[in-house]
């Protein structure tokens, strides 16, 4: 069963989620997906997913961060804070669903969404079962410059209102990331987690993913030779799910 549902964030904005359920009257365990910078609920990669979860009993919930996708709100103000905030709703909203197993919860996030993912897990000390992360963007210090391609930065930054990478922005976003590394924060989860990244993403590059896990013995790195950073080529996407779902089937 997929069924549309709209819940409010703390800003009292209309968020609106997907809720894939398998059939039963029991209690099922759940998957949390979060996208990433732009994206929405309805990537074909997180729909198919939580379909092929379904399938394997388990629950998953994919739902667009304010002014993204279906949601209320303006994307224009778009912050970490406030997304890591959406998603503290998220779970708030899906946890007082009967049929949620709330000891196996697991997150899914790709890019922006891995921070996100990450932030929370970290700042709220959640007790998720496991985390799968595709291309996370987690060091914007070194990829904001990256995305910019060579613009200056710090001008930008101090604009009210500019272009960036084809969205119309305010400076919220700059301003609270240019100078955050954020990978810090894995040190304070100690929960298995699944890093999927592919050698030919020129958005987040591999070496970021390598860092990540280096001489972390709770994180797993897979590398696709062959995907870029969005696994969108038919033998790399079924791949994605493949190892996605060994690994849900494994720790949660």
């Amino acid at each position: 069963m997929e069924k549309p549902v709209v819940f409010k964030n703390k800003n009292g904005k209309q968020l609106v989620g997907i809720i894939h359920l398998p059939k039963g009257n029991k209690k099922f365990p759940l998957v949390l997906f979060c996208h990433g910078f732009g994206g929405s609920k309805t990537s074909q990669r997180g729909i198919r997913i939580a379909r092929v979860l379904e399938k394997n009993k388990i629950a998953s919930f994919r739902f667009d961060f304010e002014g993204c996708g279906d949601s209320e709100g303006n994307f224009e103000t778009i912050t970490v804070k406030r997304q890591v905030s959406d998603l503290s709703s998220a779970v708030k909203f899906i946890l007082k669903q009967k049929w949620v197993d709330k000891k196996r919860i697991a997150f899914i996030g790709h890019s922006l969404g891995g921070l996100i993912i990450s932030f929370f897990v970290a700042d709220s000390n959640f007790s998720a079962k496991t985390l799968v992360l595709s291309a996370p963007a987690i060091n914007q210090k070194k990829l904001i410059p990256l995305w910019s391609k060579g613009e200056n930065i710090q001008k930008i930054a101090e604009k009210k209102n500019y272009l960036w990478k084809s969205f119309k922005m305010s400076n919220h976003y700059l301003k609270e990331n240019l100078n955050k590394d954020y990978s810090p924060i894995l040190n304070k989860i100690n929960i298995p987690i699944l890093i999927i990244h592919g050698k030919k993403d020129d958005k987040v590059p591999l070496k970021f993913s390598k860092d990540l896990a280096k001489n972390k013995k709770n994180i797993k790195l897979v590398i696709y030779p062959k995907a870029d950073h969005d696994f969108e080529k038919y033998q790399i996407f079924q791949k994605l799910i493949k190892d996605t779902m060994f690994w849900f089937k494994k720790y949660l």
